[in-house]
């Protein structure tokens, strides 16, 4: 039974990437996991659960740019999947599919599979002329570990299947507390780094593609990508049914403004999710 339920739900959760890149422009860049991490940032009490399973279900929505850089805002639906087997085992479209190989109370760390959704042409009028990125599968490890009030994250992450084909480094602190009873307020702060294939494929211009797309020529390398500051704030109307918000602000480091195809150096995002955890 357990088998079949965890079959199906990986099924279910692996289907959802390919879904939203065949979706249209306004969901083909997506950042599932900063966007929809406020639904997964307060563990729900243990009381009352029984079972290895757990499950946390949410909907919602995030106002952010068409592609990273670009000047342009929209609306983009935020599903969450969220499923914990043993705290061992996890399949999420925030935290990916991994192994908690190493599990402390203040301390977990494994192997884990994420998705980049990469970027059309077609996405918006801005990129004509340049080539797609393909849905990316990166294989890394994580870790995430509690002091006190704080939390601290990092990863590694290589593009193994078609994607940008690049590195990324990700380094994350942040600091939570009860707000009220029912509220908890999470501030923190999250670096990146990307390395040249990485830089290469999101923001160069070849050669052919300046011909084509009307932009100059640019080459970048490797170096940090982005940093971004953030607030959450969560409400639990009770044990299972919950409210997520998130304001994250975004500025660009050198590699990424120098490129003609980035629009602005600095963005902010906006979301919201409605969920229930069992």
């Amino acid at each position: 039974m357990v088998r079949k339920l965890l079959g199906g739900l990986l099924s279910v959760f692996l289907a959802l990437p390919m879904l939203s890149a065949e979706a249209g422009a306004e969901t083909r860049y997506n950042n599932w996991e900063l966007w929809s991490s406020p639904a997964t940032a307060v563990l729900p009490v243990k009381r009352g659960r029984t079972g290895p399973i757990r499950v946390n279900v949410a909907g919602g929505a995030v106002a952010a740019p068409e592609f990273l850089g670009s000047d342009t805002v929209e609306m983009k639906p935020l599903p969450l999947l969220d499923v914990n087997y043993a705290g061992t085992l996890f399949l999420s479209t925030q935290q990916g599919i991994g192994w908690n190989a190493w599990r402390k109370r203040t301390l977990r760390a494994g192997p884990r599979i994420t998705f980049d959704f990469g970027r059309d042409a077609a996405d918006s009028p801005s990129l004509a002329g340049l080539p797609d990125i393909e849905l990316g599968t990166e294989v890394g490890l994580f870790l995430e570990s509690f002091v006190a009030s704080w939390r601290f994250k990092a990863d590694i992450r290589k593009e193994v299947g078609g994607g940008h084909g690049g590195l990324l480094l990700n380094g994350e602190a942040a600091w939570g507390s009860r707000w009220s009873e029912k509220a908890s307020l999470i501030l923190g702060a999250r670096l990146t780094y990307m390395d040249e294939t990485y830089a290469e494929s999101y923001f160069s211009v070849s050669g052919a593609a300046s011909t084509a797309s009307g932009k100059t020529a640019y080459s970048p390398t490797g170096g940090f990508r982005d940093a971004n500051a953030y607030a959450q704030i969560i409400y639990d109307f009770t044990q299972a049914f919950y409210v997520a918000t998130e304001f994250r602000a975004t500025t660009l480091f050198e590699q990424a403004v120098n490129s003609p195809i980035t629009q602005v150096d600095a963005f902010v995002t906006g979301s919201v999710l409605v969920g229930y955890r069992f």
